[in-house]
């Protein structure tokens, strides 16, 4: 009983934080201009089924035969969200880069758990290893997809990490950088979106069986210093007191908290939104940096 009320909060929470995105979203996608100078490669089925799952490749010219990519995973609470939603953010990023952008889709909660959206972008990178001979993955991603961009990262690159969230596809190819823009760090297991991560029962003894780490990300901050780490945020995004935290816990991570200019507004995961702004601009040359620039 304990958790179906908890349950239930969580789902109203959820209808009306979709319902928000939607509005703000639709007007913003219908504006949008995207660059020339990249190619696209639009819907490949990396996984099949009744609901197959996608994903985009931008390519920026000049750039044919490349052994990395960025694997770009949207946000949305885990709730909402679809890869066209980072599609110019992710050209942008291309150009900048230099490299491909892998832009991909993920089965959202409560349709899936964590460990199965994790499997799943584990999966569409083994895909693009074997289609594209992409080798080496930088991972980037905004808001919950801020979160899932480090998560895998981790888990790619530690196989303690990866069988505590109860994943066990084997990754072809290395993760060397995650760029988190806006990221959500903390997420509470009995609260939306945290209360989707796992499938609990309805007694309130329940025992998680994700490790603690699941829901706060500055409990394996220090697990891998290896791992070269970006941290966007903003003046305005009402993550920013756990962002300033989680940097504060990742050794050598880059950091930018992009300050408001008149009218520009550094909101939550402002640079997917406008990419053109000039702080947006900053940010995705900080995340190219990065992930090509800090061997």
């Amino acid at each position: 009983m304990f958790n179906s009320l908890l349950r239930f909060k969580a789902e109203k929470e959820s209808q009306l934080f979709i319902k928000n995105c939607i509005a703000f979203d639709t007007s913003r996608l219908e504006n949008e201009v995207f660059p020339a100078e990249c190619k696209t490669e639009m819907d490949v089925v990396y996984k099949d089924g009744s609901k197959p799952l996608k994903l985009d490749v931008y390519t920026p010219f000049g750039c044919a035969g490349a052994k990395e990519c960025f694997i770009l995973i949207h946000g949305g609470a885990f709730v909402y969200g679809f890869k066209k939603l980072d599609q110019n953010f992710g050209m942008h990023l291309a150009i900048k880069a230099g490299i491909p952008v892998v832009n991909v889709d993920y089965t959202l909660m409560p349709d899936a758990e964590l460990p199965q959206i994790i499997t799943e972008i584990f999966k569409a990178m083994n895909f693009v290893y074997i289609k594209y001979g992409f080798k080496k993955f930088h991972t980037v991603g905004d808001s919950a997809g801020g979160y899932l961009a480090y998560m895998v990262a981790v888990a790619a690159r530690s196989r303690h990490v990866a069988h505590g969230m109860w994943v066990f596809e084997r990754l072809r190819g290395t993760v060397e950088s995650a760029g988190l823009i806006c990221p959500g760090i903390r997420n509470s297991l009995k609260a939306f979106p945290g209360i989707y991560f796992e499938n609990l029962s309805g007694s309130k003894d329940d025992h998680q069986r994700l490790p603690n780490y699941a829901y706060d990300l500055n409990l394996i901050a220090e697990r891998d210093n290896g791992l070269r780490v970006a941290v966007i945020t903003g003046e305005d995004d009402f993550l920013l007191p756990q962002d300033r935290e989680f940097k504060d816990n990742v050794p050598n991570a880059v950091y930018y908290e992009a300050k408001n200019e008149g009218d520009l507004k550094m909101h939550h995961v402002f640079p997917i939104a406008h990419p053109e702004w000039p702080q947006s601009v900053k940010a995705i040359e900080l995340i190219a940096e990065n992930a090509v620039g800090r061997r």
